[in-house]
Parts: structure tokens; C-alpha cells; sequence
């Protein structure tokens, strides 16, 4: 049996990964693809398709499934405490009345409808000696209830979650979580209760344990929180202490007579909120819950769904009408009540899509009803269905609603930007350093913008000032790229903007956790070396973060929406092959509508020495211009460096306009910065600017064959010179510029 079930759980975890991870690829949540991956595993699946393996893998014996089951049982439990944890009751009551009437709608209207729905199904599905009651609670209730951590990761994945939409939403759905709670408890107890005795005597068991929670245990709670903090750790004794309190807890809801799950949950929201404590018990806690658990209670509710017992299109019209009634109920009241508090069109739209994901909220609720057999086998297989199609349709109709270009509108500009304030005084409209605003204007203002209007940079140096957008992955890379973003944008600090751009990856847990606050803390880090060094040399910062799952579309995006005059980007060492201009940075190169500058950090410091190699293309013009804006605010020494085959040098004159190409670029209207130019006669162009570069802080470089550095997605072979030049490279690229003819300018 144990050699089962090492198969069983080592298969269930492989595959629900699998199809997680596909399903991700497909902007669906991870939870749709392990929900999916359970079904599969099953007997619609792998018990139709092959009957003889799935008897071997699942054993229908009596006692072969209970380890799984057990297995299961406790990863709901310990799921339904990490919601908890999610859950902050400011979250309810931060949009004020507003979120309380829609998502009051929310449940109200889905509620009325499924008890409505259970008139109609009861005498056709439902076992007859189910109370009518029981069965019409439990409907209304599962037909009410709203994902929160899936909707929240939805709206944090599509940058949504600071915008008064994601807001309203977020508060909605934890008002939605609590009372669908609160719900299943009453029908747990209304379903195991014979006569009014019982009833009542749970009724007042359960008002006595909420109180002894909120009044004795949740001080306690705190106290423990006082001890991490003195501590500095969340030591294994306090760990073990919150899995004892989780466990008494469930086991006096179970022995009430409102379930195991309400005290876990229970426990779970009575806990500190937004501190360190709660974070590192969270972590302790996620990863054996969310990858090793869970994927089981998956498993073991697929194992319990059989689409075959739809058969028939009677049955298959009750399964339409109940995905109907489920999305009538939901979209239309929330919508109905978001319009009724003056919300728009598109942002009703949205807030209704949104309440009306169910996920792995609504697979919990289907599971304690088959338990407790409230509802059959087919009823189930069919609110299954219901699940994963109210869940699949989410994506897609935001998708619709709010399309990427107005998506990234609103990243770009409302989302998280802040600016660094340089003095000690508090920002403009009231909100601090450090904070980041929540839009709260209209997402139709973006819907006007002519992209045949945004402006297409020219050149990176054609006006005094220069917009410079930095994209930051690693902290470390961010004080580096400042400091050159220091010496391009000089004395015109007033005409000049520095965006600092940090793209985040979704998080692997997006199915389970909202990630709200995460988000921040992981901006934090990234910019906070940039931030710095930007606070050091007095540099107004506009900061832009947001998550991406395309991060050179999306670097290529805000620069468009922003009018970049230079992406300035660090590098980093490629995972597949050795070109440091593949990957991300070339798709950069390729797709962005500006100019493009990589520098590869050899310990940068200063820019008093500056090499500029030459061969003529518009790429080493970028690169002369940006040298001659670094000289200008650094008095740095530039040499311009023209490196000819012996043959032409004997052949004379040409260096001779490449020289009044390159005086043309120093000579400003009352100014000639000085510069050395240099022709040098040699077979190895890589070879001599390799030699020359020894002496210099910085060479910068455009893109060009003859220099080895020339974009590509995937590459072996390694440029040599960003391997071997001795001190840091910025790698140009002139944007609408064609590959450098190697004559040009000879």
C-alpha cells in the first residue's frame, strides 16, 4: 500500500506542475491547470482511457484510497489557514460603502439564484432524502462564493490591483470569502442537525468558540509576535505551537458540528496582520501546502468527478443552467451595483468579471458538500464543470475589457510611480516617501491615445534635456547605471526625466496568495540601490513597476508610452549561449523605439577617459554623441578612435571626412569640447580597440560585424570584445538605424 501511494503522490505532483505550468503559458491561472491536471488523473480521464492503468494507480478497494484522502483533508485545512492569513479585514472596509453594497450584490443576487436554481433541480438530481433546506443553502452558497487569492493574483498579474478597480475588487471578494464561510458553516450545521435541539445548541457552541477566539486566542496570538520580534526568528517551538493552535481549532469546529475547515480558517484571520511574523510563518508553511498538499486535494476531487454521469442532454442542460445562473448572478449584481456607486462602464465590467472566479474557493465548497452528502455525485461533477468555466472566462473577458495597450497606459502611468523626493520635505498631495498612490482616475482616459502620435525619438542627444528610461532586474546593477545616467543627463537635470523600470515575474505561488504586498517589497529591494545613489546625486526619479510576462515587449512598451530618448539597460550573463546581445537584450534591441545602450560593468567608477571606436555607421555616431554629452558635464578626455586596413590608410584622404563627421559632433553653439582623434592602420580592429581601451574608464561602441557585436537570440560564440575589454563597455544601438555599412564614412 505505502508503494501506492509513493506513486500515486510522485505522479499527482509531476503532472499537476506539467499542466500548471501550461496553463500559465496560456494566461491562465496555475490553479486552472492543477484543477485540470486532477481531473485528468481521474476516472473522465484516465479511468476511460486506459481502465487497467488507472485500477493499478487507484485502487477502489476498500481502505486503498483513505491515505490519500487523509493526505487531502490536511491540505485543505492548512490551505484554508494560509487564506485566512490573506484576509485583512481593513482589505473590507477600505473602499468604504462602495465595496460593502457591491459585494453584498455579489452574494445577495447569486444566492437568491441558486436557492431558486434548487426548486427546479431538486426533485430531478438531488437525493430525496437530503432536507430541502440543506440542499438550497448549500446551493446558494457555493453558487455565491468568489476566489479571493486567485482574483487578487489575476488583478496583480495584470497590473490592476492599484487602481481603484483593483481596490474595490480586492475588498469585494475578501467580503465575499468571509461570508461564504460563514455560510458553509451554517449549512454544515443545518444539514447534520435532525430536529431544533441540536440547532440551536450549535448555534451557541459556535458563538461561545468565536468569542473565546477573538477574545482569548487572538491576544495570545499577539504576545507570540512579541516573542518573534524579541527573538528576531520564527523559532521551531513557536512553529509547532501555531500547528497545535491550527489543529485545536479545527477539531472543536469539527466536534461543533460547523467543520474542520471554518477552524482553520478562523485561526488563520485572527492572526497580525502585515507583520514579519506572519510573513515567515506563511513561508514555513507555503511551499509543503501549495506544491506537495494541495495538488492531492486536487487529485483526490478528481478521483470523486465522473463527467460521465452527465449523460444525456437532460443532464447537460442542467449543467447549462446551472453555469448560467451562476454568471447571471454574479455579473450581474456586482455589475448592477458597481454601476449604481458611479463607476463606469468598463470598471463594472471589470469588477464583475472579476467576483465571478470560483477556483479551487468553490472546489473546497463542492468537496465538504459530496462529504457531507448534501449533493450527489452528478450535481457535483457538474459544479465542477461550473468551477472551471467561471474561472477559465476571467482572463479572457478582462483580456477584453481592459486590452494591453490600455493596460500598460495605466502601469506606465498611474500604477506605482513615485518620485524620489531629494529633500526632507513631504511630497505633493499628501502622500509620503516611500508610498506609491492608487490611481484613482477614470482608465477611459487612456482609451483616447493615438498611437500614430507618440513620439518617436530622433536622437538621444537632439535636445538639451533627455528622457532615460533604466529597466533594473538585479539591485547591484541599478547604482551603476545611475551614475552613467548622471554623466549623459549633466547640468540639465530641470530639462531631463530618469524612469527606473522594474518588470516583475509572477510569483509561483499565483494561485493561492494574492502576492499584494509582496509586490512592494520585492520593488523595494530591486530599486533600492538605484534609489540611492539617485538620492546622492540629487536625481529626480519616476519609478514604474508593474508584472510582466514579456519583459522585452514590455520594456520596448513603456519607453513608446513615455517617449524615451535612451534605454539604458544592464547586462547580464545569458542562461543559453554566450552572447550577451541574445535574449532579452536583443529582443530589446530588435522591438524598442528608441535608442538602446548596454553596459557591461568592469568596475565602474568614474568617466574621465572615454574611447569611442569608429567605423561610421549611425550606431557609432549614437556612440560619439553620447560620449560628447558625457564630456560636456564631466570634462572627460574622449578619443575617437578609426581603426583602417593598412591598404586604405596608404591609399590617404578619407579619415579626413570621418574627421569632420566627428568635429561636427563636438562643437556646440558657443562651446567645442576637445577630443582626440585617432587613425590607426591594423588588420584586427578587435585587437586594437581591446589594446587602447587599457587606458580608458569606459568604452562605448555601436553595434557593428567587424566588432563582433551584433544581436542576435541565441549565440555560442562569445564577442570578444565584451569578453576580453579590460574596462566597462556601453554597447549602442541608434534606433531605425539599418546594419552599419563598413565603409561608411571612410
Amino acid at each position: 500500500m505505502i508503494l501506492t501511494l509513493f506513486v500515486q503522490v510522485g505522479l499527482i505532483i509531476a503532472l499537476s506542475r506539467i499542466v500548471g505550468l501550461l496553463f500559465a503559458r496560456i494566461r491562465q491561472p496555475q490553479v486552472m491547470g492543477e484543477m485540470v491536471a486532477g481531473i485528468l488523473l481521474g476516472p473522465s480521464l484516465l479511468g476511460w482511457v486506459s481502465p487497467g492503468t488507472f485500477a493499478v494507480i487507484f485502487p477502489s478497494g476498500p481502505g486503498q484510497r483513505e491515505a490519500l484522502e487523509m493526505l487531502a483533508q490536511f491540505g485543505i485545512i492548512f490551505f484554508l489557514f494560509l487564506i485566512g492569513l490573506e484576509l485583512d479585514s481593513r482589505l473590507i472596509f477600505s473602499r468604504g460603502r462602495a465595496a460593502i453594497s457591491i459585494g453584498l450584490a455579489s452574494m445577495v443576487v447569486p444566492f437568491i439564484l441558486g436557492i431558486g436554481l434548487t426548486f427546479f433541480l431538486y426533485p430531478r438530481v438531488f437525493d430525496p432524502t437530503v432536507p430541502f433546506r440543506a440542499a438550497a443553502l448549500f446551493m446558494g452558497t457555493a453558487i455565491c462564493v468568489t476566489a479571493f487569492p486567485v482574483m487578487a493574483r489575476i488583478l496583480a498579474e495584470r497590473n490592476l490591483h492599484r487602481t481603484e478597480v483593483g481596490a474595490i475588487a480586492i475588498a469585494c471578494a475578501a467580503f465575499n470569502d468571509v461570508v461564504a464561510w460563514c455560510l458553509l458553516a451554517l449549512v454544515v450545521a443545518v444539514s447534520r442537525a435532525n430536529d431544533i435541539m441540536p440547532a440551536l445548541l450549535t448555534a451557541l457552541f459556535s458563538a461561545i468558540y468565536v468569542a473565546f477566539m477573538l477574545l482569548v486566542v487572538k491576544p495570545f496570538l499577539t504576545r507570540l509576535e512579541v516573542v518573534y520580534d524579541r527573538r528576531g526568528k520564527l523559532s521551531q517551538n513557536l512553529v509547532s505551537i501555531i500547528f497545535l493552535m491550527i489543529l485545536a481549532s479545527a477539531y472543536t469546529t469539527q466536534a461543533i458540528g460547523i467543520h474542520a475547515l471554518f477552524g482553520a480558517f478562523l485561526m488563520g484571520w485572527i492572526m497580525p496582520k502585515g507583520t514579519q511574523f506572519v510573513r515567515h510563518l506563511s513561508e514555513k508553511l507555503e511551499d509543503y501546502t501549495v506544491v506537495f498538499l494541495l495538488p492531492i486535494f486536487f487529485a483526490f476531487t478528481g478521483l470523486n468527478t465522473r463527467i460521465d454521469l452527465i449523460a444525456g442532454p437532460g443532464m447537460w442542460f442542467y449543467t447549462a443552467m446551472i453555469v448560467a445562473v451562476a454568471c447571471i448572478g454574479k455579473l450581474g449584481g456586482a455589475l448592477l451595483a458597481a454601476r449604481h456607486a458611479k463607476l463606469s462602464w468598463r470598471e463594472s465590467s471589470a469588477i464583475a468579471v472579476l467576483l465571478n472566479t470560483r477556483g479551487l474557493m468553490e472546489l473546497i465548497i463542492l468537496s465538504v458538500g459530496l462529504q457531507q452528502k448534501i449533493i450527489t455525485p452528478e450535481i457535483f461533477a457538474m459544479m465542477v464543470l461550473m468551477t472551471l468555466i467561471t474561472t477559465a472566462m476571467t482572463s479572457p473577458l478582462l483580456h477584453w475589457i481592459y486590452p494591453p495597450r490600455l493596460l500598460q497606459a495605466i502601469a506606465s502611468r498611474t500604477i506605482t510611480r513615485k518620485s524620489v523626493i531629494t529633500s526632507e520635505k513631504e511630497p505633493a498631495d499628501g502622500i509620503k516617501a516611500g508610498e506609491a498612490p492608487i490611481a484613482s482616475g477614470r482608465a477611459e482616459q487612456f482609451d483616447s491615445t493615438d498611437q500614430s502620435t507618440i513620439h518617436n525619438p530622433q536622437s538621444a542627444i537632439a535636445s538639451p534635456g533627455i528622457t532615460i528610461l533604466i529597466p533594473v532586474s538585479l539591485p547591484k546593477s541599478g547604482g551603476p547605471l545611475v551614475q552613467l545616467a548622471d554623466t549623459l543627463i549633466g547640468r540639465e537635470k530641470d530639462q531631463s526625466r530618469l524612469l527606473a523600470l522594474h518588470l516583475r515575474n509572477p510569483a509561483d505561488h499565483e494561485a493561492y496568495r494574492s502576492g499584494l504586498d509582496e509586490a512592494n517589497v520585492t520593488h523595494d529591494q530591486v530599486l533600492s540601490p538605484l534609489l540611492a545613489q539617485a538620492r546622492g546625486r540629487q536625481i529626480p526619479v519616476e519609478q514604474i513597476s508593474f508584472v510582466s510576462r514579456d519583459v522585452a515587449g514590455d520594456i520596448a512598451q513603456t519607453a513608446r508610452l513615455n517617449r524615451v530618448d535612451l534605454v539604458l539597460m544592464g547586462f547580464h550573463k545569458p542562461v543559453i549561449g554566450k552572447q550577451i546581445l541574445g535574449g532579452t537584450v536583443h529582443r530589446v534591441l530588435s522591438t524598442c523605439e528608441a535608442d538602446v545602450a548596454i553596459f557591461v560593468d568592469r568596475g565602474f567608477r568614474t568617466a574621465r577617459r572615454i574611447l569611442v571606436p569608429y567605423l561610421g555607421s549611425a550606431h557609432d555616431r549614437l556612440a560619439i554623441a553620447l560620449a560628447a554629452r558625457m564630456a560636456r558635464s564631466t570634462d572627460a578626455l574622449v578619443t575617437v578612435l578609426h581603426v583602417v586596413p593598412p591598404i586604405r590608410g596608404q591609399e590617404g584622404g578619407n579619415s579626413l571626412s570621418v574627421k569632420g563627421v566627428v568635429d561636427r559632433a563636438f562643437q556646440e553653439p558657443g562651446e567645442n569640447i576637445p577630443f582626440t582623434f585617432r587613425v590607426v592602420e591594423d588588420e584586427s580592429p578587435v585587437g586594437v580597440v581591446l589594446h587602447q581601451a587599457q587606458n580608458n574608464d569606459l568604452v562605448i561602441i555601436g553595434v557593428a560585424e567587424e566588432w563582433g557585436l551584433e544581436s542576435h537570440l541565441f549565440g555560442w560564440r562569445a564577442q570578444r570584445i565584451a569578453r576580453d575589454c579590460p574596462s566597462s563597455l556601453l554597447i549602442v544601438r541608434k534606433h531605425g538605424a539599418t546594419n552599419p555599412d563598413p565603409t561608411a564614412g571612410r
